[in-house]
């Protein structure tokens, strides 16, 4: 199968696995928000924070070099492998002897033991996530997608099932301890069974080539978790938990189209980058076609959430969730800037260039913590953090697609004038939606919503009919 084919399958089977994992985690999301109080959503978040943080630091950052590095000798994936191994178990063992420290500094004693519990995911993770990335630089995305609906499935049932008999907080914890173990076995199934048996030994001479890229990686990853968490734990030191959890819970609706909806285009591209790094008028082809199908997508689903915020928190969340309604208005359009940012990083990971990845995420990381300190310190309330976030997002993003464009040698004239075009659209469309279902008086949060999405389609379509048609048969020429 060709490039062309692999990339346009990889797409078709991405999308079917987050359409149905997306209403999986929806539905999950919904049932325990009324089970669970905001506090142990906000616990959760500082809990994710930590083990994310701790997950950049898994096989020393080497991962993604697989994906870049067209030819592997079978003994250098053993290396890795057992690295990825090593990795885990240590990442654990300084989990474990941190958390009494982390829970003495939020005052929150639970976080010990949550921690504690937590901190095994690493040594789960690593058994199968060298077998994940070898799908992934095959583009066997039909698998990965089955995996992924399945994992999802298996940690929905876990986490009602503890969720309704009273587990608490707990609930979260065991949903992802299943995901993870579910995908981490039939990822080793399949790697096992398709790719490598590692043998038991370790060269660490054969890895030279990798740790100059890894540690960038490595150092890259951690950063950016820690700029993109910061608000997370500043808001639980500085106000509590539960503001926490109104707050991470906003974040919840607006990560979901741009989690789902991202990794479809970006699972994709990165090897697909990787194998057009040398061409560059493909390179530029295929990034083009990334930021303005990902501003197809993830623009107007965020404007819609934005315009109608309070019925959708409603329906999702229901009753005691009107902050974090306040908290989807504002941070729906930081989304807008993280979802076009992301190809961004896949094509600088493409190019080998992980330290400009790096350094710009010292940058971002360092510019968020300062702002968001300062708002917090003296205004104190998280729709502050909201507003600062979107100042940042606009001022310091417009810098990072500089970036891109120029390390890159991408001609961004045309992706901002497409982007342009298409806020505008999509933000007229909604508005006008919002007025239209204002006008009918419907009162019940479901009604509006049916009627709004129905009124957003029947606009929306003809535009993309009408208007982005070149863009689509761009598309199939690829």
């Amino acid at each position: 199968m060709s490039l062309k084919n692999n990339a346009i399958s990889g797409v078709k089977w991405t999308t079917v696995s987050m359409v149905i994992v997306t209403i999986l985690q929806l539905l999950q999301l919904s049932i325990l928000a009324r089970y669970l109080e905001p506090t142990d959503f906000g616990l959760m978040a500082i809990l994710m924070v930590v083990i994310g943080f701790s997950q950049a630091f898994m096989d020393m950052g080497v991962s993604n070099a697989i994906i870049h590095r067209q030819k592997i000798s079978n003994s250098q994936l053993s290396s890795l492998y057992w690295l990825n191994i090593l990795s885990g178990i240590l990442l654990a063992i300084i989990v474990i002897i941190l958390a009494p420290l982390i829970a003495s500094f939020y005052g929150e004693a639970r976080l010990t033991n949550l921690l504690m519990i937590l901190s095994s995911v690493f040594i789960i993770v690593a058994l199968g996530n060298q077998y994940r990335i070898l799908c992934q630089k095959e583009l066997m995305f039909n698998l990965m997608a089955k995996i992924e609906v399945f994992t999802a499935f298996f940690s929905f049932i876990v986490a009602v099932y503890f969720a309704y008999s009273g587990w608490g907080v707990y609930a979260l914890v065991f949903a992802m301890l299943t995901q993870a173990l579910a995908s981490s076995v039939l990822f080793l199934y399949l790697g096992l069974k398709n790719h490598h048996v590692p043998t038991f030994s370790y060269k660490h001479s054969e890895l030279k080539g990798f740790y100059s890229f890894g540690l960038f990686q490595m150092g890259e990853k951690s950063v950016n978790y820690v700029s993109a968490n910061i608000d997370k734990l500043l808001i639980g030191k500085m106000i509590g938990f539960q503001a926490v959890g109104f707050y991470n819970m906003a974040w919840q609706l607006i990560i979901f189209p741009l989690a789902k909806i991202n990794p479809v285009i970006n699972k994709v591209a990165f090897p697909v980058y990787a194998k057009v790094q040398n061409d560059q008028e493909a390179l530029n082809r295929y990034y083009n076609l990334s930021v303005k199908v990902l501003s197809l997508l993830t623009v107007p689903i965020l404007a819609f959430l934005s315009f109608f915020a309070s019925d959708v928190v409603l329906i999702v969340f229901g009753e005691g969730w009107e902050k974090t309604a306040i908290l989807v208005t504002v941070l729906a359009f930081v989304g807008i800037g993280k979802a076009l940012g992301n190809p961004g990083g896949a094509l600088i990971l493409a190019l080998g260039r992980a330290d400009i990845g790096f350094w710009w995420n010292i940058f971002w990381a360092f510019s968020v913590s300062i702002t968001l300190f300062v708002v917090l310190l003296y205004f104190k309330t998280v729709e502050a953090v909201a507003f600062a976030l979107l100042a940042l997002s606009v001022t310091v993003g417009m810098i990072w697609h500089f970036l891109i464009a120029k390390i890159g040698r991408i001609s961004y004239l045309g992706i901002s004038l497409h982007f342009i075009k298409v806020f505008i659209v999509t933000i007229t469309i909604a508005w006008f939606a919002k007025q239209f279902v204002d006008f009918v008086q419907l009162e019940m949060p479901i009604l509006r919503i049916l009627l709004a999405g129905v009124v957003c389609l029947m606009l929306y379509a003809p535009y993309l009919f009408l208007v982005e048609k070149p863009l689509l048969k761009s598309f199939k020429k690829e």
